[in-house]
Order: C-alpha cells, then sequence, then structure tokens
C-alpha cells in the first residue's frame, strides 16, 4: 500500500509538549472557566477532568451542558503569546518538507491557533491544509467519526480492514 496523505496531529507532535504552550493553553482554559463562567477552582478542574474523559475535549462539554460560544472559547484560550514558547524550526522544516506525501494538520483547536503555530515554526507553506474542529463540525479526536471526516476532507482514505483496526484502537 502507498502512503500518499498524511494526517499530523498539531499541539505536541509539531513542537515538544515541553516548550510550555500547551501549559499555557491550559492555563488560559481553566481562567475561562473561572472568569468567564463563574466555577471555583476546584469546579473546574473536577470539570475539565470528567470533560476530557468523557467528550474528548472540555469545549465539547462545555457545549453541551452549558451551550458555550465555541469562537469565544477559542478565541480566549488561545490568545497566548506563541513567541515565547515556539519558534522557528529549520530541523521540522527540513525533516517535512523531504516527505512526498500531501501533509494536512488535523487538530481539535481551530484554523487560527494552526496556522500561529505552523507560522511561527517556519513550516506553515507545507501542509495541504488544516482540518480544524471547526471543519470537524466540533466532532473532535479521538472520536472515530472525526478521523472519517478528516480523511474525507484530505481526499484519502484507507482499506477497510486497516481502519476497522483504527476503530479498535480509538
Amino acid at each position: 500500500m502507498t502512503v500518499n496523505t498524511i494526517l499530523f496531529d498539531l499541539d505536541g507532535t509539531l513542537y515538544s509538549n515541553d516548550c510550555g504552550l500547551w501549559q499555557a493553553i491550559g492555563t488560559r482554559i481553566s481562567a475561562y472557566m473561572r472568569e468567564r463562567m463563574g466555577f471555583s477552582s476546584e469546579e473546574e478542574k473536577e470539570i475539565r477532568s470528567n470533560y476530557l474523559r468523557t467528550y474528548g475535549t472540555t469545549l465539547n462539554g462545555l457545549q453541551i451542558h452549558y451551550d458555550v460560544d465555541p469562537d469565544d472559547y477559542l478565541s480566549y484560550v488561545h490568545d497566548v503569546p506563541m513567541e515565547q514558547y515556539l519558534s522557528p524550526d529549520p530541523n521540522l522544516h527540513d525533516l517535512l518538507e523531504k516527505l512526498p506525501q500531501s501533509k494536512w494538520i488535523f487538530t481539535n483547536a481551530d484554523y487560527n491557533h494552526a496556522d500561529r503555530v505552523m507560522t511561527t515554526l517556519g513550516v506553515q507553506n507545507l501542509f495541504s491544509g488544516v482540518i480544524d474542529i471547526r471543519a470537524l463540525d466540533y466532532i473532535c479526536k479521538p472520536r472515530i467519526e472525526a478521523y472519517q471526516k478528516a480523511m474525507k476532507l484530505a481526499n484519502t482514505r484507507i482499506p477497510r480492514r486497516q481502519f476497522s483496526q483504527i476503530a479498535e484502537f480509538g
């Protein structure tokens, strides 16, 4: 089988989790829940943990239970000084450039965040597109429907046998 498309996760894949960006976003998620929604620190920690386990993202749980505006949430939580955590990565650029396959970002974040990450890393010109939470109609990873929709958006497919293995893993 020839692989002609690669879907890349964004956060913690294109850059290391150790850089602090994901922790800064987590801090912003907590602040959103306390400042915009009025939860105590204890409540927000418990709710976030529960929503991550149950729905895959805090946003999905907040949309279901509190009808949170996703645009407001995504704008707020991703409002971090990117350059404080990331810088151009020539090694990543060279590695990605050598891959002959079509490359797509597949993320539970929004396009704006993905674009800021890719631009800061200096790799934005190497991707065919971004499949973000909006393109997925807010169905997020790890739900199998998110993968099915991402593959359709990237105009790719995998054999049924392998897809069933992915479904079992998810």
